[in-house]
């Protein structure tokens, strides 16, 4: 799954209790519907943590679609990477689906800093690792077929959401089990994060469930740990059969 860092990529990791802490105390809550933009275009320092729904960072294109370049669960800060630096960058901040957030004043962040400089410390591993999992999702998008592609953004979603251990396997999972997909993601959607239109995802799905791999209930997707036994990791499975290009 990952290829140079420890950082899963396409899904942002978890912020460090203190930033939830910090924005739970200040922030002012906040509802967006889904397909709203919450930040765009290096507009002036916007400071956001998502507590329910599902976002992500996006790069307009000159194609018809966007471009993901992470999606954001629960439990993370958005905007971050520029404010703790007072800095700008042009990506827009998307809800994609009706999300609960809260909006925090960036020098509420700063001053935290400036009170305990371990807090600094923290934050600077924080954003290294965010920036680690975009570097490792573009990575994948380079290097990687289109049904790697996917397999690594599936596995990377159960991760993410603690379902499967980072750097374990399966763990005690059973191949035979299957496990629900833990987010809101159209094939469409899942094709904006991985360069891939939204037939050939679902071609690749089809082909799946013909492997008895992926099955629906109702609009539930739902995946075998299977899926991912030769998936190629650095730390957790570097021998594995299926490499990404690069490595063949």
């Amino acid at each position: 799954m990952r290829q140079i860092f420890r950082s899963i990529p396409y899904f942002l990791p978890a912020d460090p209790d203190w930033v939830r802490d910090l924005f739970l105390e200040h922030g002012r809550a906040v509802r967006f519907a889904s397909g709203v933009t919450l930040k765009w275009g290096g507009e002036a320092r916007r400071l956001f943590f998502l507590k329910r729904g599902l976002c992500a960072y996006t790069l307009d294109t000159t194609e018809s679609r966007p471009a993901i370049l992470s999606v954001i669960a629960p439990g993370r800060a958005m905007g971050d990477l520029t404010a703790s630096i007072n800095n700008r960058c042009n990506i827009r901040t998307t809800a994609l689906v009706e999300s609960d957030v809260l909006l925090l004043e960036p020098e509420r962040l700063t001053a935290a800093f400036e009170a305990k400089s371990e807090l600094a410390s923290s934050e600077i591993a924080n954003v290294i690792a965010k920036e680690e999992s975009i570097i490792e999702g573009v990575t994948a998008n380079f290097t990687r077929s289109p049904e790697e592609r996917l397999k690594v953004f599936l596995k990377a979603a159960f991760v993410n959401a603690g379902m499967l251990p980072q750097d374990a396997g399966s763990g005690d999972r059973s191949e035979d089990e299957f496990l629900e997909f833990p987010y809101s993601l159209s094939a469409e959607r899942m094709g904006e994060a991985l360069n891939l239109n939204r037939v050939s995802v679902a071609k690749l799905f089809s082909k799946w469930r013909r492997e008895q791999l992926v099955a629906r209930r109702g609009r539930t997707l739902l995946i075998s740990p299977a899926l991912f036994a030769d998936l190629f990791d650095w730390i957790e499975n570097p021998g594995a059969a299926t490499l990404p290009d690069w490595r063949r």
